[in-house]
């Protein structure tokens, strides 16, 4: 790459990040759009501060890493036709979250590329190369930290970063088991619903 990307950040908020299956997602539908990730929940403050946080002091600062599942969805009539201010206010749309297994010794792993599978009731259902946009999910971790110190507004322990999709949006069925394979790394398992 010739230069840094751009960056896309929007919340989600603590009332739409899920742990628990069966999930259950707004909107309606047979399909629901996800996102495979690899997340990481604080264990310490990372106060404001103007000296940028190295990356070692970062990662003293994770308290687990998670498997993620960022579920997908925008809240306008017609998504293609709205501004990307209008898209940040709708959350660059993002209903929620999934927070999936705890990922063991995250900084021993290779967290770069692997395949995802996706599976319904056992059997194969979709698999994409995985490769994460930033080289290493520590990287946007990094840039959010050190962005947000300087600005005033400081990561806080407890709060779950998560860093970009390893293969953009899968579309998966509504109702159904579903396991989330992320190369030979712990597998996340959900069924997704929509409100009665």
């Amino acid at each position: 790459p010739t230069g840094p990307r751009p960056v896309a950040a929007a919340p989600i908020f603590a009332p739409a990040i899920r742990t628990a299956s069966p999930c259950q997602l707004e909107g309606s539908g047979t399909l629901a759009k996800v996102e495979p990730e690899v997340a990481f929940v604080l264990g310490r403050d990372l106060p404001a501060r103007t000296t940028p946080y190295a990356d070692d002091e970062i990662r003293a600062a994770v308290r687990e890493a998670r498997l993620v599942l960022e579920l997908i969805g925008a809240r306008y009539v017609d998504p293609a036709a709205v501004t990307f201010p209008e898209l940040l206010a709708d959350g660059i749309a993002n209903l929620g979250l999934f927070v999936g297994p705890v990922l063991p010794e995250p900084w021993q792993r290779a967290l770069e590329e692997f395949p995802v599978t996706v599976t319904r009731n056992g059997a194969a259902f979709a698999t994409r190369d995985g490769r994460h946009p930033d080289g290493h999910p520590l990287r946007p971790l990094v840039w959010l930290a050190n962005y947000l110190a300087a600005r005033g507004d400081p990561l806080r322990a407890g709060q779950i970063v998560t860093t970009g999709s390893y293969c953009g949006v899968i579309e998966v069925p509504v109702g159904e088991p579903l396991a989330f394979a992320f190369g030979d790394l712990p597998s996340l398992a959900v069924t997704l619903t929509r409100p009665a």
